[in-house]
């Protein structure tokens, strides 16, 4: 088998769109990587050509066999819970493995189903809503309203006192950490 004429690193291979990866592998070298395993070339050679996993080329591969020129296209099975439903219960009445109905479904990974599989014996059809992805924004912390001094109840002037304090524990302690930082530092030079 030659090798191919281009280094491919997951730089040359994932295109960058709008500063995201879309995904680890290009579509195209997928159908590269199949098309190549489906003419004879082993699992395990193209494993170590492209340090990709075996299991995963032949994922590719019965994906590529089954969708052809439409494979790894994007697909609408994770639109909505109903949807991943359908895909849940095609597994089921016709007793495909996850592999398979992954593959029949065009879906870029098995694991993909495996997830809905497990959120659904979780939580049922709840556990198959989409969720929303990224990180919870911060909550925001509550304003505090300064009255002038005068105006402040005693117990209100106690807890602002706590505060003060623990605000300026918390400021020397910071300012000690970068000081011993910077002993640190002129110590190893």
């Amino acid at each position: 088998m030659k090798k191919p004429e281009t280094e491919l690193t997951p730089n040359s291979w994932t295109p960058i769109i709008g500063g995201l990866f879309m995904s680890k592998y290009s579509r195209e070298l997928k159908c590269i990587i199949a098309k190549q395993y489906l003419d004879g070339t082993s699992s395990l050679y193209l494993a170590k050509q492209y340090s990709i996993s075996s299991r995963q080329i032949r994922y590719w591969a019965q994906v590529f066999t089954i969708h052809g020129t439409d494979s790894f296209l994007p697909t609408q099975h994770a639109a909505t819970a109903q949807t991943k439903r359908k895909a849940l219960n095609l597994m089921w009445t016709n007793e495909w493995s996850l592999t398979h109905t992954s593959a029949v479904l065009n879906l870029s990974s098995p694991g993909i189903l495996s997830v809905w599989l497990k959120r659904f014996n979780e939580l049922g059809i709840k556990g198959l809503k989409m969720r929303q992805k990224g990180r919870p924004s911060m909550k925001q912390q509550p304003q505090r309203t300064t009255k002038p001094d005068n105006e402040m109840t005693l117990e209100e002037l106690k807890e602002e006192l706590v505060y003060l304090r623990t605000e300026n524990a918390v400021l020397k302690k910071l300012e000690e950490l970068e000081q011993e930082k910077n002993r640190r530092t002129k110590k190893k030079r």
